[in-house]
């Protein structure tokens, strides 16, 4: 089994290698990828788990939804989940609830009502008893209510409904929920001992933690495995966590009647990075500042008694007292990890009315103990005061373990934060403020999420850590001091270009700062527009409300926009709707899709075509959320003219650009539009990184063969179908059935199509195919196949999607042509038109024409679809009239025979496998030969020969038709 892009490198040649903060598994763990849910072997994946949630902020006219939007009525807008096809977010003017937002009553009986009215929208194939009310939550301004979700009664990993109300309005809900969750009965369980006894075993061979503990976390539960653009399945599984301290903490999940382990979720949050600006006051290179003990516990005369938040201790008599003191006290327990475990102490003399200083600048280990200590309780003081009173645990102590015997990390495991010792690379992290200030923000985001609301997103979780460590220091460079420099190890507000959804998605760190980008240019706007004091204030408020309700980083804008709402209708804007948008817009997330309006095919010679664009999901009361251009650009496929170029569109209504745009005669031309805001974002249509550009075709042609699915089936009309091994075709003529994010929601005309597997994902490890009927194509040189696509298909590294003609490939889906790391999939979001040449590929008049495809054990993703197929033929290309066009090989004209040394009757020069012995041949029985022959046109004994059809028909039939082709001019001299 192959485990792809799971690995990682060692944490030293990161460091050396980039500036930006990376974490990975330790080296002994390659394959677990950091804070993210990683399929182990024997879950029997042969791709990742996704590593964040990705949204699409479209309508899509399917019938869920088109209800909502009549029942709800007003505005809404949608944000759909790209592997689950759940609407992740919507939001819109509200829906009237009187009460609810004093009464916990009346907003769970609203919310109920609308999971179940709408339930095939908000979690497709559940059942309204799945749900079970877990939050039910007001801040005083806004109301949350959380559902999670049950299949069989097991609850289902990550599955929640929640909805917001405010000003007694219902103006949002969220559903992470997993469709269609169906799990098969697990026949035999192993004894709960005996199942943590093999778990255990397991877990500590497959994680190299020989000796780390293992305890059950809970019941059984449904384990969702979700690729980045599908759910790939589900299992039933029990919850363990194997505990190996600093070198990682798992939460597993184990197959209950094997113990076999079919994934785990690494708890440690690392923390590595970039060089730093130089500062003060944050590391050991700066003078040192005297500050106040908070509520350590010390010994005063004897008498234990613990400090003031400032530090004050009392006594009597009025005479000068010992102080005993340790880096023991309320809020922090710290656990030194070297020396034996034993803790800094001193005794100090203390006068009446004075002050006394602890300095242990002298002994790293000792200092580091010293300096966590304070900034935990200063981080601590300062959530207190300026983000969250009543965060859980805030009031109890945290474990900090310092000195840890490895180098140039920290971590937060869901407990305790971690530092490690010093090296000639990097600084003790222990004695750099920033970096207990970040893992502490681990720690407030993960007690923040409302459950059944909100979720922990890795990435997102990076840039909330940065965004509190900046806000404390009041600097967006983080870390200043970790690699002994003044650099920052990351940068929130680089001075030259943002970090930008979803170019810059990569390593979590370097992904996080785009969520903590956009907070710190929020930051900086609220205060140039409303001064210091009320401005943070206000981004606080927004920085806590998108912890507590965001699932990802795409989500986090529309809560944002749901937190600084005032009247429970996001239709009609909120207070500070213009500088949430621009800031976040600044760094690629917008609720923005585009539609390119264009003909895939103009039946006559056209000089130029108009392309228009329509952008909708922009704000129409704010000016930073604009767009600055719209580029259109094009390139021709197989002919000369016209010379790649682009133009600017021009504005019409609206949001709607056009442009007039060169074509080929007689030929195909390839088109993307890129739409630039002013912010320097660029959104880019098409939508598919397999397949960017659209394509147009433009010559005199006449059909051959044409359908649109709408009066007969394909199988009256002749077409065939089938797969390798028997089984039923998973080829289906109908309507449209969406059952994933990758599946069509309509057909592209009418109400029929022929699409693979309606509401599902095809099958692994299988071949299927259909094809059209025979077709006689005469003496036609340029036949093209034209028709509409929608295909969602794996890397052809994995899966190859194909369209056949006579047997032979004429197109494939793409592969980024990397072996085991291939991951560019080819996912339409749209009906695209597409456009083959299928002149080539065979011997004679008749063509063959199909489309299959070819599945591995892996990823699977919802196949192909079709709609309005056609083959043309180009009028102006016909075989026998002795001009020879870029389609065919030769044309002698009257000469032109299927005989020996001829151009044949179809263009195309004599070659082997083409069943005619030509001059050079010994035999030709045809492309595969014969028991007799070979496909090489020799006897079968023979192991020689010039042609062979090969895996290319084109290259073979291209390289011995220049040769059969010499021959006919050498006989005609």
């Amino acid at each position: 089994m192959r485990l792809r892009t799971l690995g990682g490198v060692a944490v030293a040649v990161l460091l050396i290698s980039s500036a930006a903060s990376a974490v990975n598994p330790r080296t002994t763990r390659q394959r677990v990828a950091a804070d993210t849910l990683t399929a182990m072997p024997a879950a029997g994946l042969a791709k990742p788990l996704r590593s964040y949630r990705d949204v699409r902020f479209e309508d899509q006219g399917n019938a869920a939804w088109l209800h909502f939007t009549a029942t709800a009525r007003g505005s809404w807008r949608i944000a759909w989940d790209r592997a689950t096809g759940v609407p992740n977010r919507i939001w819109g003017s509200g829906i009237s609830v009187p009460g609810a937002n004093a009464s916990a009553v009346i907003a769970a009986s609203a919310a109920r009502t609308l999971l179940a009215d709408h339930l095939a929208l908000l979690a497709p194939g559940a059942s309204p008893s799945d749900f079970e009310l877990v939050s039910n939550t007001t801040d005083g301004d806004q109301r949350s209510v959380g559902f999670v979700q049950k299949a069989g009664g097991l609850r289902v990993v990550g599955g929640q409904i929640s909805f917001r109300f405010k000003r007694d309005r219902l103006f949002v809900i969220a559903s992470e929920a997993l469709p269609n969750v169906r799990i098969d009965g697990v026949t035999a369980r192993m004894k709960p001992a005996a199942l943590v006894a093999k778990a255990t075993d397991n877990l500590r061979a497959e994680l190299l933690l020989p000796n780390a503990p293992v305890t059950s976390k809970g019941d059984e539960v449904v384990l969702p495995l979700v690729a980045d653009d599908t759910v790939m399945g589900y299992r039933v599984a029990r919850p363990l966590q194997i505990d190996g301290g600093a070198d990682g903490r798992y939460l597993a999940y184990v197959d209950p009647a094997t113990g076999a382990v079919l994934a785990v979720h690494q708890q440690n949050t690392y923390a590595q990075g970039t060089l730093l600006y130089r500062s003060v006051d944050r590391y050991p290179a700066r003078p040192r500042v005297d500050r106040p003990a908070p509520r350590a516990h010390v010994v005063v005369g004897g008498a234990p008694q613990t400090t003031t938040s400032d530090g004050v201790v009392t006594w009597s008599p009025d005479v000068p007292q010992t102080v005993s003191t340790a880096v023991v006290g309320d809020l922090v327990t710290i656990v030194n990890k070297a020396s034996d475990g034993v803790l800094a102490t001193n005794d100090l003399s203390l006068p009446p009315a004075g002050s006394t200083v602890w300095d242990l600048t002298a002994n790293p280990e000792q200092d580091a103990q010293l300096t966590t200590y304070i900034a935990v309780n200063t981080v601590k003081d300062f959530v207190r005061a300026k983000l969250d009173p009543v965060l859980p645990h805030l009031d109890e102590p945290m474990t900090a373990n310092v000195n840890i015997a490895q180098n140039c990390n920290a971590f937060f495991d869901g407990e305790a934060i971690n530092f490690f010792h010093a090296s000639q690379m990097c600084q003790n992290t222990g004695l750099l403020e920033d970096v207990v200030f970040h893992e502490f923000g681990h720690n407030l985001h993960a007690f923040e999420i409302i459950d059944g609301v909100g979720s922990f997103e890795g990435a997102m979780s990076e840039g909330a850590a940065d965004f509190l460590a900046a806000i404390m220091t009041n600097d967006s460079g983080m870390g200043r001091g970790f690699f002994y420099t003044d650099e920052p190890l990351r940068e929130l507000d680089p001075p030259d270009t943002e970090n930008r959804w979803p170019e810059d998605i990569g390593e979590i760190h370097k992904t996080g700062i785009i969520y903590g980008g956009a907070l710190w240019d929020l930051r900086k706007a609220l205060i140039a527009q409303l001064g210091v004091a009320q401005g943070t204030n206000i981004v606080n408020k927004i920085y806590i409300g998108t912890l507590r309700r965001s699932t990802s980083i795409p989500s986090s804008l529309i809560e944002a926009l749901a937190t600084d709402d005032d009247d429970g209708d996001l239709s009609n804007g909120t207070p500070h709707e213009c500088l949430i948008r621009a800031a976040y817009g600044r760094h690629g997330l917008r609720t923005a899709t585009g539609t390119v309006l264009a003909p895939g095919v103009l039946s006559k010679p056209t000089a130029s075509t108009v392309v228009r664009v329509d952008v909708s999901g922009l704000s129409e009361r704010c000016t930073g959320d604009e767009i600055d251009t719209a580029v259109l650009s094009w390139k021709p496929s197989f002919t000369p003219t016209p010379e790649p170029g682009e133009i600017g569109m021009t504005k019409s209504v609206g949001n709607q650009f056009y442009a007039t745009m060169p074509l080929a005669e007689n030929g195909l031309l390839y088109y993307t539009v890129k739409v630039n805001f002013k912010d320097g974002s660029v959104l880019t249509l098409a939508d598919n990184l397999a397949d960017p550009f659209y394509s147009v075709y433009t010559g005199d042609t006449i059909p051959l063969y044409c359908t649109n699915f709408e009066n007969t089936s394909p199988w009256e009309e002749g077409w065939t179908t089938g797969t390798a091994d028997g089984s039923p075709t998973p080829w289906v003529w109908g309507p449209a059935m969406t059952g994933n994010a990758t599946d069509p929601p309509v057909a592209f005309s009418g109400g029929n199509l022929l699409q693979m597997n309606p509401g599902g994902d095809y099958a692994p490890k299988a071949y299927s195919f259909v094809k059209l009927p025979p077709i006689d194509v005469g003496q036609w040189s340029d036949v093209r196949l034209q028709y509409r696509r929608w295909l969602a298909v794996e890397d052809s590294e994995y899966d190859k999607a194909r369209v056949t003609v006579n047997g032979r490939q004429a197109w494939i889906n793409f592969t980024a042509n990397i072996g085991s790391s291939s991951s560019t999939h080819h996912i339409d979001r749209e009906w695209r038109f597409h456009d083959v040449g299928v002149t080539g590929y065979a011997f004679g008049h008749v063509l063959d024409i199909g489309w299959d495809l070819t599945s591995d054990e892996g990823l699977h993703l919802g196949g192909w679809a079709l709609d309005d197929v056609c083959v043309v033929a180009n009028i102006h290309s016909v075989c026998g009239d002795g001009v020879k066009t870029p389609t065919e090989q030769c044309d002698n004209g009257a000469d032109n025979a299927d005989a020996p040394n001829h151009c044949r009757t179809y263009c195309r020069a004599p070659t082997c496998g083409d069943s005619i012995v030509d001059e050079g041949e010994d035999c030709d029985d045809g492309p595969s030969g014969s028991t007799t022959c070979t496909p090489m046109c020799l006897p079968a004994d023979d192991g020689g020969g010039c042609c062979s059809t090969g895996s290319d028909p084109r290259g073979a039939l291209a390289l011995c038709g220049v040769v059969g082709l010499m021959l006919v001019r050498r006989r005609r001299q």
